[in-house]
């Protein structure tokens, strides 16, 4: 999946795009890993692991996609996982990439796809 991304730039600036979209929506934060699970940027209110956040984040790509493909239910768009304390969302950005973001357990779940959308837009822009 191409979304247009240039990877350069997040090499050089993710860290900063990945803050000023943590905070326009509302996030607990967000990390961008690679399809091997290693950090390319991230940015979290709190503090958080983020290379082990990035890990996880390249493992469930990689099961949630094989899943997809072995029920031929096509390409992943985004996954939303919600948990007693919040939600993880994970989009494919392509590329060999993915983003990760938390939110707290009040975000609304709209808002949280729409969000993935608008990083996507964000970064393309940028």
């Amino acid at each position: 999946m191409s979304t247009g991304i240039d990877v350069s730039k997040l090499n050089t600036s993710g860290e900063e795009l990945l803050q000023k979209f943590v905070e326009k929506m509302g996030l607990e934060g967000a990390v961008i890993a690679t399809a091997e699970g290693l950090e390319m940027a991230s940015y979290f209110v709190k503090d958080r692991d983020a290379e082990l956040i990035a890990a996880d984040t390249a493992s469930l790509l990689s099961t949630v996609m094989g899943a997809l493909e072995d029920t031929e239910k096509g390409a992943l768009n985004e996954m939303i996982i919600s948990g007693s304390g919040g939600f993880v969302a994970v989009k494919d950005l392509g590329e060999e990439i993915a983003l990760a973001v938390l939110t707290s357990s009040g975000y609304k779940m709209g808002g949280l796809v729409i969000a993935l959308k608008q990083f996507v837009k964000d970064i393309q822009a940028f």
